[in-house]
């Protein structure tokens, strides 16, 4: 997510188990890899949202991905040879993004219950064109917060 994220950077996260969450284009979001797609109910996400020890002690944790919101449920994403990103043929621009060239036009179409997500540094991110689409229930929240270094602080998702 450089430049806006660094590698080192903590943020705070808003957690979807807390609050119904519409996520909207150019929000950065934090999710579990497509391929770990959850079977857990409501009420077993929500409990382990509360055992914030699990975050603590633990040794084994999931991998865990931070993004951007490009393409909501039922939307078309067209990627094309300049690198410029078009949702439903309206172009998206969002400052500080690092767009790439692109060797062959590309589109999307976003299921139901789905989420595109691109990374900032679009020239070495790992994404949704690699990856494919994040169902609804990998997202685990919307990032908020730069909190430490303490001299990155900075509110993000504006």
């Amino acid at each position: 997510m450089m430049p806006t994220i660094e590698v080192a950077d903590r943020v705070v996260v808003l957690k979807d188990d807390f609050i119904d969450i519409n996520y909207k284009v150019g929000d950065i979001v934090v999710f579990y890899h497509p391929s770990n797609f959850s079977n857990t109910t409501l009420t077993d996400k929500f409990y382990n949202s509360l055992q914030v020890w699990n975050y603590l002690f633990e040794l084994e944790y999931e991998l865990i991905y931070i993004k951007r919101v490009i393409g909501l449920p039922g939307d078309v994403i067209q990627v094309d040879t300049a690198g410029n990103v078009y949702r439903n043929n309206e172009l998206i621009t969002i400052d500080g993004i690092d767009n790439e060239t692109y060797s062959s036009n590309s589109t999307y179409n976003v299921p139901e219950d789905s989420y595109f997500l691109l990374g900032d540094n679009r020239s070495n991110s790992q994404d949704s064109r690699i990856f494919g689409f994040v169902p609804s229930v990998n997202i685990l929240g919307k990032a908020q917060y730069i909190v430490y270094p303490f001299d990155n602080f900075l509110k993000i998702n504006d």
